[in-house]
C-alpha cells in the first residue's frame, strides 16, 4: 500500500505491474478532519483505543463550549503543572484536597547475614510512598456526575431450563453475585439513627496490582 507523510503528501509507488494510484489525503475517508483524527490515532502511543477517540470527538471536539481559538500556543506540560500549582491553592477540607495523593515512608525488614536475637533482620526504612486512603476515594467518586449513572441496586440473573424446568444462578457482574445482595440486605436492615433518609447502596470495589 502507499504510504502517507507527516505533511499528507502520498508517496506514490511503482511497480512492474504498473503505476498504482495516488492515494491523497482524506482517502479513504471523507474529509480532512477524519483524516487528521485517525491519522493521530494511528501514531506515537498506542494506548488511543477506538473508544477513547470517539469520545475524545464527541466529548470534547464536538462540545457546544469548545473552541479551536483557545488553544492557540497550547502545551499540555506547561497546563498540567498549572493544575498542580492550583491544587495547593483549594482549602484541605475541600473535597477535592481530601482525595489527593498522601506521602508516606515504609519500614522493611531485610535479613542480613549476621546472625541476630530478634531474627527479623535489619530494618529499613523507604520513602516516597504515595497512597489514597479508601473512604475518601469512595467519597470523592461518589460527588462526581457520573456516579449518577452508576449500577447500584443488585439483583439475581436466573436461567431455567427450557427441557428440564431445572434453575440455574447465573454470575456475570459483581452486582448479581449473591455477597452483593447479601451486603444489600444488612445495610438496608440496618437501624437510622441520625434521620438521614437518603438511599443506601454498596459501593464495590475491585482490585489489583499493576503487574496484571
Amino acid at each position: 500500500m502507499d504510504e502517507l507523510t507527516q505533511t499528507g503528501k502520498p508517496i506514490v509507488a511503482n511497480s512492474a505491474e504498473g503505476k498504482r494510484g495516488n492515494y491523497s489525503p482524506p482517502w479513504p475517508w471523507s474529509n480532512m478532519s477524519i483524516w487528521r483524527l485517525m491519522t493521530w490515532k494511528a501514531t506515537s502511543s498506542a494506548q488511543k483505543s477506538d473508544v477513547e477517540v470517539t469520545r475524545l470527538v464527541r466529548e470534547v471536539l464536538q462540545a457546544p463550549d469548545f473552541n479551536t481559538q483557545d488553544l492557540s500556543r497550547f502545551n499540555a506540560s506547561s497546563k498540567t503543572s498549572r493544575f498542580d500549582a492550583a491544587q495547593k491553592e483549594v482549602p484541605p477540607e475541600d473535597i477535592f484536597r481530601i482525595d489527593e495523593w498522601n506521602h508516606a515512608t515504609v519500614d522493611i525488614s531485610i535479613p542480613m547475614r549476621e546472625k541476630e536475637k530478634e531474627g527479623n533482620g535489619q530494618t529499613f526504612s523507604v520513602g516516597g510512598l504515595l497512597y489514597r486512603p479508601i473512604l475518601d476515594v469512595i467519597r470523592a467518586v461518589f460527588t462526581e456526575a457520573s456516579s449518577e449513572t452508576f449500577h447500584l441496586t443488585p439483583f439475581k440473573w436466573v436461567w431455567k431450563s427450557p427441557v428440564t424446568g431445572h434453575e440455574q444462578h447465573v454470575y456475570d457482574e459483581l452486582y448479581a453475585s449473591d455477597a452483593w445482595n447479601q451486603a444489600q440486605d444488612e445495610i438496608v436492615k440496618q437501624r437510622r439513627d441520625n434521620g438521614c433518609k437518603l438511599e443506601r447502596v454498596v459501593a464495590g470495589l475491585m482490585f489489583w496490582s499493576n503487574s496484571t
